[in-house]
């Protein structure tokens, strides 16, 4: 039996027209039944579970952020990352040489959206069978989250998994504290301005990015190691941080936290007193017949020089005057495990899960 030209024609729609279909109603049941699964509960009878996505633990600021991660030096977000497995999801969105300013570029794409749904990836097309309006100027891909919200997917900054921002971290000031001329200095009522304009993107209903639910937990910027920065300028640049300058700075972090209401970890008195209790502190300043509230930065590295150590004992803690290396990520750590649990109990992470894998 031959067929005709127009009868094999007729045959090659049918299947075409029918593979659409069957593609169509599949992709359809896929997004609204998995894309938009918000079980968080074991199924009766075998234990098994679906896999729900988890809430966010967003950590917002700069190199000491971007390589807190890296399990070789300990990083701090390694250690929250394995303290939350299973229970919350740690997005690190740490930028090297950044200072608030430059954060406040960026952090329309590091916050999620909550108040619209043309939020998209870098993926090509519109997918109408996703539920989503087709963005007036837009090539992407939108995907509901389990909580009707919309979370930017693939390529773009939050997985398509996300639940909900739990916990956001700020962690700037390092660079903000920089002496006056530096690439990253920023004047400190900026850095104060800067730190509120954080909050208000999270608290203030005309926000974007509102999220009243979302928890904030600041950081203040680490105590510096000025022998250590000396030596690392010698063989390569190093910006100058006067620890006076990084002081004056945490004690802004730590205002702003009271006046929004939020908790925060004093990283700089936590180096301070680890490598020096206070009494020692002023016993090296009264011997030396200095004091380091001056506007003179060379007395505060007098002092730290009067330490233990070649490097004041800074060592202990920092790789380079500035950044954390595997005690002083396990210091802070423990900080912000501590802070969390004592603010928000309901987030100290339950007994590992241990559910068996669907059959």
């Amino acid at each position: 039996m031959v067929l005709s030209r127009t009868t094999v024609r007729v045959l090659v729609a049918a299947a075409v027209v029918t593979l659409f279909t069957f593609n169509y109603i599949y992709i359809t049941s896929w997004a609204s039944n998995d894309l938009s699964s918000s079980s968080n509960t074991p199924s009766s009878g075998d234990m098994t579970y679906e896999y729900p996505g988890y809430d966010v633990l967003l950590a917002f600021g700069d190199s000491i952020t971007q390589i807190g991660d890296d399990p070789d030096n300990g990083g701090y977000l390694a250690h929250l990352t394995r303290h939350y497995e299973r229970q919350m999801d740690v997005l690190n969105r740490g930028f090297a040489g950044y200072n608030t300013t430059g954060a406040r570029a960026v952090v329309h794409r590091v916050f999620p959206k909550t108040k619209t749904n043309t939020r998209s990836s870098t993926l090509s097309g519109w997918y109408p069978w996703l539920g989503s309006s087709k963005p007036a100027k837009s090539s992407g891909l939108a995907i509901y989250n389990s909580t009707g919200s919309i979370w930017p997917s693939r390529n773009n900054h939050f997985p398509s998994s996300a639940r909900k921002l739990q916990l956001c971290i700020i962690f700037f000031g390092a660079n903000d504290a920089q002496e006056e001329g530096e690439f990253g200095h920023t004047p400190i009522e900026k850095y104060a301005e800067n730190l509120r304009y954080f909050v208000s993107l999270l608290r203030s209903p005309d926000s974007e990015h509102y999220s009243p639910d979302t928890r904030i937990l600041f950081i203040t910027p680490p105590a510096s190691g000025e022998l250590m920065l000396k030596a690392k300028a010698r063989s390569g640049y190093m910006p100058m941080l006067w620890n006076k300058d990084t002081k004056a700075y945490a004690e802004v972090v730590k205002e702003i936290a009271t006046e929004v209401g939020a908790p925060y970890v004093d990283l700089y008195s936590a180096i301070e007193n680890r490598i020096n209790p206070p009494n020692k502190r002023a016993e090296i300043s009264n011997k030396l017949g200095t004091s380091n509230t001056t506007s003179a930065g060379n007395v505060e590295s007098t002092v730290q020089a009067a330490k233990s150590g070649k490097y004041g004992g800074y060592d202990q803690l920092l790789i380079d005057g500035i950044h954390l290396n595997p005690a002083g990520n396990k210091m802070l750590f423990n900080l912000v495990v501590a802070e969390i649990n004592k603010n928000w109990p309901e987030l100290k992470p339950s007994s590992p899960v241990r559910a068996r894998p669907p059959k």
